[in-house]
């Protein structure tokens, strides 16, 4: 099945993207300093309620609380301020100890102190060695992360700048550091029949995403050279997704072919891609979308579209379209955005950049998956010349 012509009408304009109050970038890294002075306070504040309860109580000796302070460190500090705060606190329970006369015969005299401050000191030093432990299995989890962050980038050819009669830029961003690497992938092929460009998102986290990923991108880069029907591209990569991996692993993509003026799409269980024509933006939706790839239910109809110079299309992975506000819990408006952004006269790369700026506004820079975007835009024919390859983001 084909359609002829995009639809009439698109959805907003690109003045309607998303503007936060205040100047860009101020409010997420202004929320930043905020919760690390309270990190920092918050055993500090333990402390001080210890102290205050002790001497304004005349019933209660409650100073070997002050353990409480560095323990607390040891969760959310490194083992120097937690020291610091294991030395204060054992000074605090010596002082108060004499100032409420506890040395000299109040509460078990001097040997009760002792027991005290010998149970403070134990404490201290048993929050420094828990705060070491977290301290090194977070920097080998970090570790490990980079390493599965640099083989997921390493399997991602770099975009050549044009091909065929398309200019084109790629952007990767990772999400926020405590979420696992993700299996977005995405990749350009020039074919017989016209230049092809994949984009999809494993189901999934960690090594075995990206090995999943590893595998659909080399079946891509065999076949979009071979096989001639678009749809036969997407059964190949289906047959190899259902014998690479599990039960419960499946792969959403979106396949275009862009030749002429015309646009030939097939859809497996992905977000559809962005049309943008000089200042509106729509998405190009299926005319039959197959459930993603590894599930092996047969083919999908092909849809078709006219193109003309100067279109940009945009092909993503949910991760910017499943964006939320940290506050309203809103998603991210992504027509409107995609629209502000690319209807620009800019170069593409900085019209992702935009587009990225404008979600990590969005989110407080606490994306919760990898983002993936690839932008192809279809040129004049005198406009085509070779270009150096760049570097994704």
């Amino acid at each position: 099945m084909s359609v002829d012509a995009a639809p009439r009408r698109p959805e907003r304009g690109p003045d309607a993207g998303p503007r936060a109050s205040g100047p860009r970038g101020r409010g997420p890294r202004a929320r930043r300093l905020l919760a690390r002075w309270v990190v920092r306070a918050a055993p500090l504040a333990m402390l001080g309620l210890v102290v205050g309860v002790q001497f304004t109580s005349n019933h209660w000796t409650i100073l070997e609380l002050t353990v409480l302070s560095p323990l607390l460190a040891a969760t959310l500090a490194g083992p120097a301020l937690t020291m610091v705060y294991a030395v204060v606190a054992l000074l605090a329970c010596v002082l108060m100890g004499l100032q409420d006369g506890l040395f000299t015969g109040n509460e078990g005299g001097l040997a009760a102190q002792l027991v005290r401050l010998a149970g403070v000191a134990t404490g201290g030093a048993m929050a420094v060695l828990v705060s070491r432990y977290n301290t090194r299995r977070e920097t080998k989890l970090q570790n490990v992360t980079r390493v599965a962050e640099m083989t997921q980038l390493a399997i991602l050819s770099c975009v050549p700048t044009f091909t065929g009669q398309l200019r084109l830029a790629v952007r990767y961003e990772s999400a926020a550091a405590e979420a696992m690497v993700g299996g977005d992938l995405y990749e350009v092929i020039d074919s017989p029949w016209g230049s092809r460009l994949l984009v999809g998102d494993v189901r999934g986290k960690g090594l075995d995403a990206v090995g999943i990923a590893s595998r659909v991108l080399g079946c891509f880069r065999v076949v979009a050279r071979h096989r001639q029907d678009l749809r036969a591209v997407l059964t190949d990569l289906d047959q190899e997704v259902a014998e690479v991996s599990g039960l419960d692993d499946f792969v959403t993509a979106a396949v275009v072919q862009i030749s002429g003026d015309r646009l030939d799409m097939v859809n497996a269980g992905h977000p559809d891609p962005i049309l943008v024509r000089r200042t509106c933006a729509w998405p190009l939706t299926a005319v039959s979308r197959r459930p993603p790839l590894g599930l092996l239910t047969g083919g999908a109809d092909l849809t078709s579209i006219v193109i003309e110079p100067g279109d940009r299309v945009l092909l993503y992975t949910d991760g910017i379209a499943e964006a939320r506000h940290p506050e309203s819990g809103e998603f991210f408006p992504l027509l409107p955005a995609v629209g502000a952004a690319l209807a620009r006269p800019a170069v593409l790369d900085d019209c992702l950049g935009d587009l990225v700026a404008r979600v990590r506004e969005w989110t407080g820079s606490a994306l919760t998956d990898d983002v993936a975007l690839l932008v192809a835009e279809i040129l004049e024919p005198e406009v085509l010349e070779p270009g150096p390859v760049p570097t994704s983001g």
